[in-house]
């Protein structure tokens, strides 16, 4: 199977006012049937509500500075491209997001949470139960803090880095960044290593790989007609 594609991205500005409902941008392009993943990092504790029809694949991680990264997916009806959704909290506070359409995907796992304070989130290696496919991998993490956004460089070996903050304005403690990258690989495990920050502060990362899966396997068809003898 051909390794999925990137449709296009969106990275959401504004999460420098503090909401209770934060607003998360989807990209600008999406196609029937993409997959859809949503990125943000809250700059508290509250659990976040996705809306309907997304599924929630990091449930709202809590690092040492206490804001919460959460992710969740979709495939897309095609109706979603330059529109936004809303993350429900009950909670108000500044935060950073960021999406991505994925075309020639249905199938995404999620390793387990890294969690740290340093300048190099290192998100942890991914084995997908699918075995050896071609997949995108997605490079994924969040911090507290006023960093470079998005950060310098990407991971080893990672491309088209992307990012978002909720600014400047205010404590420092008060804001946050999110960014990812993506590799296409064909294998059975990935570790992206590590990504470096402006800044020490705690972070939370994790890797996604998404991938198509191959058609069921097509049994030969016989007709009345054909005559078999065993030799």
């Amino acid at each position: 199977m051909a390794t999925p594609t990137v449709t296009a991205t969106a990275v959401t500005t504004g999460g420098s006012t503090a909401s209770a409902n934060p607003s998360v941008l989807l990209p600008a392009t999406v196609n029937v049937g993409d997959l859809l993943i949503g990125l943000i990092r809250k700059d508290n504790e509250a659990t976040m509500t996705w809306p309907a029809g997304w599924t929630k694949i990091v449930g709202d991680a809590s690092d040492t500075a206490d804001d919460q990264t959460s992710c969740a997916w979709k495939i897309a009806d095609g109706t979603e491209g330059g529109t936004s959704i809303t993350i429900t909290t009950g909670v108000s506070g500044k935060y950073a997001a960021l999406s991505y359409a994925i075309g020639g995907a249905d199938s995404i796992e999620v390793s387990s949470l890294a969690i740290g304070s340093s300048t190099t989130p290192d998100p942890p290696a991914i084995t997908p139960a699918a075995g050896s496919q071609d997949y995108l991998i997605l490079w994924m993490g969040g911090w507290q803090g006023e960093q470079t956004s998005p950060p310098a460089a990407a991971p080893t070996n990672y491309t088209n880095l992307i990012g978002s903050n909720s600014g400047t304005a205010g404590a420092t403690a008060t804001n946050c960044r999110v960014a990812s990258a993506r590799r296409a690989v064909t294998g059975t495990t990935e570790n992206p290593g590590t990504l470096t920050i402006s800044v020490s502060d705690a972070w939370t990362a994790f890797t996604i790989a998404v991938w198509k899966q191959p058609p069921p396997t097509q049994l030969p068809f016989f007709t009345k007609s054909q005559n078999w003898r065993w030799l």
